[in-house]
């Protein structure tokens, strides 16, 4: 609770108060002034579990908690695109597809996606949810659709029998989906659950006059429950933290 700058790695099993010793330490850092609230950034898989975060902080710190920034990781991508929705090509109103609307949304462009042996023939929802499992699962991967055609492209190129060359021939058709998909979105003004990594981890590279801004703004960042974060979210982390960043995680090995 009391450590001062620099990284700082807290490993402990389930029920032993690990999220108690973020919200203290938050206290702690602005109760001493050695950090602003609006320098701290706390992030959590929930919105359950940032709301609880929050409740404990207000009680501990029961003034100028309001500018401590406290959400899931996915909320803080969100802030972050809209905040810098023109270095991103979107609208700022943009809207998150839940999944079931995400499914609804390809179903209506069914024959505007570049399919031919993954073309559903019979239940089109449990087909399509299955094709958007995959980007998902690309995106928390941190692998865009470019990185997966490439590779696509490569093992084909590579093979040297027929099934190595059925095998790549899929892998193609499923990137060009994972490309379409993305492009489909973008053209509506929509953003997926995933896309709220995805894209800010993006811009964050693209970007370095952002990345610049977000780690002036925030100097200390604590993360809960480090243990369940994907690849996607700990390169964002990365990104934020940098090398002087102040960063505090906890989690049960």
């Amino acid at each position: 609770m009391a450590y001062g700058e620099g990284p700082l790695l807290i490993i402990a099993g389930a029920g032993t108060g690990k999220t108690t010793v973020l919200t203290r330490r938050i206290a702690h850092l602005i109760a001493t002034k050695i950090a602003k609230p609006e320098e701290i950034l706390a992030l959590t898989f929930t919105e359950k579990a940032a709301a609880e975060m929050t409740e404990r902080v207000d009680q501990l710190i029961p003034y100028g908690y309001a500018e401590t920034h406290v959400s899931t990781f996915h909320a803080f991508g969100d802030r972050v695109l809209r905040e810098s929705a023109l270095e991103t090509g979107l609208n700022p109103e943009f809207r998150v597809l839940s999944q079931p609307e995400q499914i609804i949304f390809l179903r209506e462009r069914l024959f505007e996606l570049p399919l031919t042996r993954f073309r559903p023939l019979g239940d089109p929802t449990k087909h399509l949810r299955a094709l958007a499992t995959l980007v998902s699962r690309a995106k928390d991967e941190d692998v865009s659709p470019e990185t997966y055609l490439a590779w696509a492209e490569g093992q084909l190129e590579a093979a040297t029998t027929e099934e190595g060359r059925d095998e790549a021939e899929r892998h193609l058709e499923l990137a060009a989906f994972y490309a379409a998909h993305q492009r489909l979105l973008g053209e509506a003004g929509l953003v997926d659950f995933g896309n709220q990594i995805h894209r800010t981890l993006h811009l964050l590279r693209e970007r370095p006059a952002v990345l610049a801004r977000l780690r002036d703004r925030y100097r200390w960042i604590l993360v809960d429950e480090f243990q369940d974060t994907n690849h996607a979210q700990l390169e964002m982390l990365k990104l934020l933290a940098g090398k002087s960043t102040s960063l505090t995680v906890v989690g049960d090995d």
